[in-house]
């Protein structure tokens, strides 16, 4: 009985949202938007991860089941240099909301269902320095993925990403590895110098017959300088 009891108070709380400096995390089991291909939801894992503030969600995600990488590095950061560049990371939804959150760069980001892949930082003399982690999630609108797929170069995903965008940019999220790896996952944590709040998840990861998870930050609230 004593069993019983510890298990059903486990599950309880692991559904409990999750609460930090004003935002909610909220994880269920929810299938993906049905826009979204079959191909892509194929892959995702079976989870929601609902971003909330006083005003209602703003954020949902879904993430990949697993990140296939060249090889498994000695850190996060060795491990991310080796996932290749457009990548799929997940499905996002953005939601109207009140506060009318931004990008990574303080661009708006227009309502509606995109396609997370992995873009990396231009080094080149408009971006280089302008940010300590060169690795984002890009949006690119559901509806224009399979003109990524098409070209698979990462040049051509930031164009059409970027198309009929407010900024004339794509959308940008910052995924920045992490090797603070101890605690629970999924989890919403902030970095107070820089204003950053993060969501803070775990995703599986295979090279060859080699097996990790990837303890990332995603910022869904906050602004770099680039």
């Amino acid at each position: 009985m004593l069993k019983q009891v510890v298990t059903i108070l486990t599950l309880l709380i692991a559904t409990l949202p999750v609460v930090a400096e004003g935002f909610c995390l909220n994880v269920e089991d929810k299938a993906p938007p049905e826009e979204v291909s079959d191909e892509i939801k194929a892959q995702l894992a079976g989870k929601s991860h609902q971003i909330s503030d006083d005003a209602g969600m703003f954020f949902e995600f879904w993430f990949v089941k697993e990140l296939s990488l060249s090889a498994i590095g000695e850190t996060t950061k060795k491990s991310l240099d080796n996932l290749e560049e457009i990548a799929l990371i997940g499905v996002a939804i953005v939601y109207e909301n009140d506060e009318e959150y931004t990008d990574f760069r303080e661009d708006p980001i227009d309502p509606g269902i995109y396609i997370m892949r992995l873009s990396l930082q231009p080094q080149d003399g408009n971006h280089m320095g302008t940010s300590p982690f060169d690795s984002f999630a890009i949006l690119v609108p559901y509806e224009k993925d399979a003109d990524v797929l098409e070209f698979m170069d990462p040049e051509e995903m930031v164009d059409i990403a970027s198309e009929d965008t407010p900024a004339e940019h794509p959308p940008i999220l910052s995924l920045q590895p992490t090797d603070h790896a101890e605690g629970d996952f999924p989890r919403m944590e902030e970095e107070e110098e820089e204003e950053w709040h993060f969501l803070s998840i775990k995703i599986p990861a295979i090279a060859g017959d080699e097996k990790t998870e990837l303890p990332l930050n995603l910022v869904v609230v906050g602004i770099g300088e680039l």
